[in-house]
């Protein structure tokens, strides 16, 4: 009697592995073919039938990659206490902060991926990317210009009202900008030809 029960949990434990790791390779497939959204529907099959820290990280990557930004960053952080993917993890998810325009979060992002690897050149390409688009964005709505002259009272009500950044969002840009400069420094070459290149990809983990 028992050494049915065994048999049948082996024989239940190997269906699991084996779908799970079908439907791992059928997400691997459509990822590579650029078909996110059969790629994610394959990974979230294969998290569903056997959950792990790996399948997770292909499920929040996938769904990234699909455009389900939100979603995919939600799953990524499920797995960030990992340590063998939290800096994989907080890339791709600072790298769907920045397709989203979300500066702060993706500057977040790729300094924490820099503490943990500073010699990912991905991450620091990213991170000049998001500084600089901050930094842009920043210069364009004139942030802490006076009103013009002949400005109606509504305008110069709404230059008035701009937010300041708090002192501590100003410590933290520049600890981000200190950190962006140490490794441009170490690897200044590195930096050149990745210039020349647009922004990196996502980590992939299978």
């Amino acid at each position: 009697m028992i050494a049915a029960i065994l048999f049948a949990f082996h024989l239940a434990q190997w269906w699991h592995d084996t779908n799970s790791h079908a439907a791992t390779q059928r997400g691997v497939k459509a990822f590579v073919q650029k078909k996110y959204a059969a790629s994610v529907s394959a990974f979230d099959k294969a998290n569903a039938i056997a959950p792990s820290p790996q399948r997770t990280y292909n499920l929040g990557t996938a769904q990234v990659a699909a455009g389900n930004r939100e979603a995919g960053s939600s799953t990524l952080a499920r797995v960030m206490r990992d340590p063998h993917f939290r800096a994989d993890a907080l890339y791709n998810r600072g790298t769907s902060a920045l397709a989203s325009k979300a500066w702060d979060s993706a500057i977040r992002d790729y300094s924490d991926v820099l503490r943990l690897r500073p010699g990912d050149g991905a991450a620091k390409r990213n991170l000049e990317i998001a500084l600089a688009q901050k930094a842009a964005r920043q210069r364009s709505s004139g942030g802490g210009q006076q009103p013009q002259k002949g400005s109606s009272p509504q305008q110069q009500a709404q230059a008035q009202s701009r937010p300041v950044p708090s002192e501590t969002q100003q410590n933290r840009d520049a600890a981000d900008e200190a950190l962006l400069r140490s490794v441009q420094q170490q690897e200044q070459e590195e930096l050149r030809r990745m210039h020349q290149r647009g922004t990196e990809r996502l980590h992939v983990g299978w």
